[in-house]
């Protein structure tokens, strides 16, 4: 059964306030960005042990591990669009740029330069893109 009312037509007993508090349900753009370059980043720090690491101390390798873990949780919860992935997410991209930056100048090979370069600006890039404005809004 249906009633008119100044909103329109709507189904008996539905509440049109309801309607007003809906989240939103596309993820915008940004947000799907900084996931795909967030998980991209985070597999890279799961494979650092693979890697060549000449020069490099061991705990700068395990710390990848661990924020590699702690950033494929971080893009999971961006995926859902949830706050706390949000903040999961900003920790992680702020640590792994305090990893990588000593790379910039002190990396022994000139291939490990250039990955803490493309770690540094990935992960400042993720940031970016996670916290603009209208993204922010969509977070639960």
């Amino acid at each position: 059964m249906r009633e008119t009312s100044r909103e329109g037509i709507m189904e008996v007993g539905e509440n049109p306030a309801k309607e007003e508090h809906k989240p939103m349900a596309t993820r915008p753009l940004p947000v799907t960005i900084a996931v795909v370059l967030l998980a991209l980043l985070s597999l890279a720090n799961l494979l650092s042990p693979l890697m060549p690491s000449e020069g490099v101390p061991a705990v700068v390798n395990y710390l990848g591990v661990v924020l590699g873990v702690l950033g494929l949780l971080g893009a999971a919860g961006l995926l859902l669009l949830k706050r706390w992935a949000l903040w999961l997410t900003v920790v992680v991209s702020v640590l792994n740029i305090l990893s990588a930056a000593p790379g910039l100048a002190f990396a022994p090979t000139p291939t490990l330069r250039v990955l803490a370069t493309v770690g540094v600006v990935g992960f400042a890039v993720v940031i970016l893109l996670a916290v603009l404005p209208g993204p922010r809004r969509t977070y639960t």
